[in-house]
């Protein structure tokens, strides 16, 4: 994948030309672009896809990791509004990544937000989960295979662990302290942008309500998708994934 405009942070579809909105895919927590690189492909027809690469993961493997929400919404927005070159941009985010999305959409707004996507993650502020990034590596790799995030048999994988384990922490951190902090009182700001909400029917990490209660944080258009598939719909179900996405986006418009 390259990109028009060279950055650390999103890796492209190659394209010719610009197309008049783009997009952002952000991944699961721990992830790099090579889980949402198929679906920027099925969606590289209608728009400029980028995946986002966030601190300590592939190429990036030696730069600091981030675990304070403020500070990598605030780098990301910037970062964006550079690398979209005063285009629309419509931001996507899976599980973890959606709580990521999210953020960025509420520093950038209506004037160059387009649409928020987000999937198989329960809204912000909604539910209450204990705090497990700072558990021991076993108990907090198994919360991890549970999650979703990494299949059952890479843990007895010691050397693979050392490689992804600390990106994994640091997600861990940086969307458990920010959802627990507004589950338990923080200002839960709505976006003022249209936004989808995707759930795949298989998925037995969260539940159809929680992916539902999106609607309460944004003040325009809501919509609901439900889906064939699990927990990871980008990497099994791209295809459908992508054609929902568009489909709701021009419901929402």
């Amino acid at each position: 994948m390259g990109t028009n405009t060279k950055s650390r942070w999103f890796v492209g579809v190659p394209h010719d030309g610009l197309k008049e909105c783009a997009l952002y895919a952000f991944p699961h927590a721990g992830a790099g672009v090579t889980t949402v690189r198929q679906l920027c492909v099925e969606l590289s027809d209608a728009f400029d896809a980028f995946a986002v690469r966030l601190p300590g993961r592939e190429s990036r493997l030696g730069d600091p990791v981030e675990t304070v929400m403020p500070e990598l919404a605030d780098k990301l927005a910037d970062e964006l509004l550079h690398h979209a070159q005063g285009r629309p941009v419509v931001l996507y985010g899976h599980c973890a990544g959606s709580t990521i999305a999210y953020e960025v959409a509420r520093r950038l707004g209506p004037a160059r937000v387009r649409a928020l996507v987000v999937s198989s993650h329960p809204a912000p502020g909604s539910v209450r989960r204990e705090p497990t990034w700072a558990l021991p590596r076993l108990d907090f790799l198994q919360q991890v295979v549970t999650d979703g995030y990494l299949p059952s048999q890479l843990l007895a994988n010691e050397e693979l662990l050392d490689i992804v384990e600390p990106a994994l922490r640091a997600d861990y951190e940086l969307i458990e302290t920010y959802e627990l902090e507004l589950y338990e009182g923080g200002a839960i700001e709505p976006v003022q942008v249209p936004t989808v909400a995707v759930y795949g029917r298989d998925d037995h990490t969260v539940a159809p309500a929680q992916v539902d209660a999106w609607s309460a944080l944004t003040t325009g258009p809501f919509r609901f998708v439900s889906l064939p598939g699990s927990h990871d719909l980008p990497s099994s179900r791209p295809a459908d994934l992508a054609a929902a996405i568009r489909e709701a986006l021009a419901a929402v418009a």
